[in-house]
């Protein structure tokens, strides 16, 4: 008995880690170089036209920013624009951060790797200040079961891929400039 007990156990780790298994595709279309950050940490430089595809970063990866082109404060304080995830048992809520009085340091997209169908698996891109499809703090999940399965799409700035096995594809400066200053 504690032989199946183990090897249940191990399943379910196993099917754990396949729901999770995301890729995430990053994407330097900025006129210079940038500094990745994933969740608080560097991920070193890309190049422009450089991309780097990370994976194993599980539900709670953090998020993905640059502190290039004005990205932190002379005082240390992050006003990057972000692109951040939540995943519930079945699917993936993606959105964008930008600080609210701030000019934004980078255009920033998120690409799901479905096709877009009746509001879900939508592109998230925010590429000038004071866009409407990004949050200016950070969203709270308190959702403790997930909406209907029949329900509509969430309006933006928050974004939803009813698809389990979702990649996305953040691709920095989508437009290849930096954004307009204030």
């Amino acid at each position: 008995m504690p032989r199946i007990i183990h090897l249940l156990a191990q399943l379910l780790a196993l099917s754990v880690a396949v729901v999770y298994a995301q890729t995430y595709i990053v994407r330097n279309n900025c006129p210079r170089p940038i500094d990745l950050f994933i969740g608080e940490a560097s991920e070193g430089t890309l190049n422009r036209g450089q991309r780097v595809v990370k994976t194993g970063l599980g539900p709670d990866a953090g998020f993905f920013y640059t502190t290039t082109n004005g990205g932190k404060t002379s005082s240390g304080q992050l006003v990057a624009t972000r692109a951040g995830f939540y995943f519930e048992p079945n699917y993936w809520y993606y959105y964008l951060v930008r600080d609210q009085d701030q000019a934004i340091n980078t255009g920033i997209s998120i690409k799901p790797n479905h096709p877009a169908s009746s509001g879900f698996c939508t592109v998230a891109a925010c590429e000038k200040s004071g866009c409407d499809t990004a949050y200016t703090f950070p969203p709270v999940f308190h959702s403790p079961v997930p909406p209907p399965a029949d329900g509509p799409a969430p309006s933006p700035p928050l974004y939803q891929c009813k698809e389990p096995r979702t990649n996305f594809t953040i691709t920095f400066c989508p437009s290849g400039r930096w954004p307009k200053k204030l």
